[in-house]
């Protein structure tokens, strides 16, 4: 079956505007129910480094609320290709939701705006350099630091706005064969269905749950889409230049940084130049000093034998 690449921002974005997959993705992820579900995708405008491409980022944030009533806000990070303003990027990002509030619905129906609890995804294509597990959560812990005891069933609320739980996704990782429903779910953008064409996969995974089913069509529907084709094309160019700027700037580093070593190769070079001259300089005066000091014990012995001389010549 071929299907658009859900690691592309258009297709990722396309796939969680169907709210039941959205839901069901998100659920399955952070292994809890979720009874509501709005998806706030942002979209920001990105200019290439050189100005010759305009591409529509997108960004995608949902908020969620638990069968307890307690509301999250989860961002969820894509990226196909490591970049080295990735870290960045998601800081910034990541930044500007811990300052900004939500629109937040209380029992009464009254909407006001609240800061809520954060949680983020990363769904990456690439390997992380030491991290060896296809999925990861990075939860918190309340910690007795006296006692080294985990405090159990605690969660503050000034805690839990400042921290987050994290979760990180290698689809590199993914094992062949689905044993859960969340590998079952994942499969869809496990890179090992690649084509030649980058824009789309031939899934030949388990497709038996009625979710998979559903993210399936609906990725059909995106490769068969022309506008989707092209925003992908944009993508793929826009990364292009990325790397190109990024080597560039890694080039001009390591000229710099060989500059900086020649220079100061010729530093130590032109400090070694004055150690040995001031050698050859402290030996000359070493051996006019011995020429010297010679000479005054040869003009000792003269004067010593003409005081001889004279006291033999006076008897």
């Amino acid at each position: 079956m071929i299907i658009a690449n859900p690691l592309y921002d258009v297709v990722f974005k396309y796939l969680l505007e169907d709210i039941d997959i959205a839901r069901e993705l998100l659920s399955t992820i952070l292994g809890e129910d979720i009874v509501y579900l709005e998806v706030k995708p942002q979209e920001t405008v990105t200019t290439s480094i050189d100005g010759s491409i305009r591409i529509l980022r997108f960004d995608f944030k949902a908020t969620i609320e638990l069968p307890s009533g307690e509301q999250k806000k989860v961002l969820i990070e894509l990226q196909k290709l490591k970049q080295s303003l990735d870290v960045m990027r998601f800081r910034r990002y990541l930044g500007d939701n811990y300052a900004k509030e939500d629109d937040v619905i209380l029992d009464n129906g009254t909407q006001v705006k609240l800061p809520l609890p954060i949680v983020t995804i990363y769904i990456l294509g690439f390997l992380l350099n030491h991290l060896k597990k296809a999925a990861v959560k990075i939860n918190r812990e309340y910690v007795d630091i006296f006692t080294g005891q985990v405090i159990e069933n605690v969660r503050d609320e000034f805690v839990e706005l400042l921290t987050h739980d994290s979760y990180v996704i290698q689809t590199r990782l993914l094992p062949p064969e689905s044993k859960t429903k969340l590998e079952r779910i994942l499969q869809v953008f496990n890179p090992k269905f690649k084509t030649k064409d980058t824009h789309k996969l031939d899934f030949t995974g388990d497709a038996n749950d009625l979710i998979v089913q559903k993210m399936l069509n609906r990725l059909q529907r995106a490769i068969a889409d022309e506008e989707m084709r092209h925003q992908m094309n944009v993508e793929d160019e826009f990364e292009r230049i990325l790397a190109r700027e990024a080597k560039r700037v890694s080039d001009e580093k390591d000229e710099i940084i060989a500059e900086k070593d020649q220079a100061l190769f010729e530093k130590d070079q032109a400090l070694f130049e004055k150690d040995q001259a001031l050698s050859e300089k402290e030996h000359v005066i070493s051996e006019k000093d011995q020429i010297i000091e010679a000479e005054r014990l040869k003009i000792e012995t003269l004067m010593k034998q003409l005081a001889e001389l004279q006291q033999k010549m006076n008897k």
